[in-house]
């Protein structure tokens, strides 16, 4: 059976990683997923493909910080801090 979930690109989900490095978290907009869509079927795509995307990035270890609210929602990596929040917190010293 062929299916039309594309998933994520290697490139989309080091988009992800990069957003999460340097923010701490990643924010995830759903509110619009099918708009421009011409049929329900290209509708169903559009979500299949978001649906695709979030199991994938649950599968790199994310997870939601807390409940999602109108098509929103904070996604984190229990556990790890992210590289650049560390640096920014790192004391700086002078001299």
């Amino acid at each position: 059976m062929h299916s039309d979930v594309r998933g994520v690109t290697e490139d989309e989900l080091r988009d992800y990683l990069e957003e999460w490095r340097d923010f701490g978290y990643l924010f995830i907009r759903a509110r619009w997923t099918m708009d421009g869509a011409r049929t329900l079927t290209e509708a169903a795509r559009r979500f299949r493909d978001r649906a695709e995307t979030l199991e994938q990035l649950a599968g790199a270890g994310f997870e939601l910080d807390q409940p999602a609210e109108n098509g929103f929602a904070i996604a984190v990596r229990p556990g790890e801090a992210s590289p650049m929040r560390l640096v920014e917190e790192e004391p700086k010293t002078v001299g």
